[in-house]
């Protein structure tokens, strides 16, 4: 059943939209005769272009109904897993298995081709659209050095401003969010904040240590991943990341020394990579 008032309006990052993705394809399988519009906006294309649930990609008319997918202005968030707020948003009874889906992720990507893999690949996305879910870079290097040490082959992804991490073979800029579900699905191991990659380990299955601070894995993390947390409770977490107060976009204001991404160490990280490759 076409829906030709109905649009989503796709809010958030990267992650975001691929869990959308992933709850609109429980949706659809449930009723694959209910269709959707989509408004376009350029970045969720890489995710959403071609999904089934979808009927047309574009401008709503002045009469629309609005599907708002920010799942974080929710009662529920805080309480409830962002996944299954999403979920709940399309009519699903939640809870739900939490299955991330992305059209089109290709089989072979030339690039790949000239990327000199060895027996253990870890893949390291260190960079955020959130400066409050980095680590500092030193602590990368350090865990670079590491792992070359013992033969592992590293590579870095993320976007072509993100900094590169001394070490590890950059491929930023360089692959479309498709071409890394491929090449994240080709690893043996991904090591990573709360981010789009994080997100595609789970989708691709591939393992993955994941570095929380601001966030909690009990809302977006995924079972089967390693999850690192050095501080339980910040004192000031009610000012950070969250549905009141949120400091998405500003530095923390306890500095490099006491900011709690810099305090899980690349000696703990490292460690946690070695137990699983």
């Amino acid at each position: 059943m076409k829906h030709d008032n109905l649009w989503i309006n796709p809010l958030g990052g990267l992650g975001d939209a691929l869990m959308l993705s992933g709850a609109l394809k429980l949706a659809y399988d449930c009723n694959p005769d209910r269709k959707y519009n989509l408004i376009r906006r350029t970045k969720y294309l890489s995710i959403l272009e071609g999904h089934p649930a979808l009927d047309a990609v574009g401008f709503p008319p002045k009469n629309a109904e609005i599907i708002d997918t920010g799942y974080w202005s929710r009662k529920e968030y805080g309480t409830e897993r962002a996944f299954q707020i999403l979920a709940s948003i399309f009519g699903l009874s939640v809870p739900v298995e939490e299955k991330l889906y992305m059209p089109g992720v290709p089989e072979d990507v030339p690039l790949f081709a000239d990327i000199p893999f060895g027996k253990n690949n870890v893949i390291i996305a260190p960079a955020s659209d959130s400066p409050r879910k980095e680590m500092a870079i030193g602590y990368w290097v350090d865990l670079v050095k590491m792992l070359r040490r013992d033969g592992c082959f590293v590579l870095q992804v993320g976007k072509m401003n993100n900094k590169h991490i001394r070490g590890a073979y950059s491929l930023l800029g360089l692959t479309t969010p498709r071409q890394l579900a491929a090449l994240v699905k080709r690893c043996d191991m991904v090591v990573t904040p709360d981010n789009f990659i994080m997100h595609l380990a789970h989708l691709t299955g591939t393992p993955a240590v994941v570095l929380w601070g601001p966030t909690i894995a009990e809302t977006y993390g995924y079972r089967g991943h390693v999850h690192l947390r050095a501080v339980k409770e910040c004192a000031q977490r009610a000012g950070c990341i969250g549905p009141k107060n949120n400091a998405y976009a500003r530095l923390c204001e306890r500095g490099p020394g006491e900011h709690c991404m810099n305090r899980i160490g690349s000696e703990l990280i490292y460690e946690r990579i070695k137990e699983k490759i």
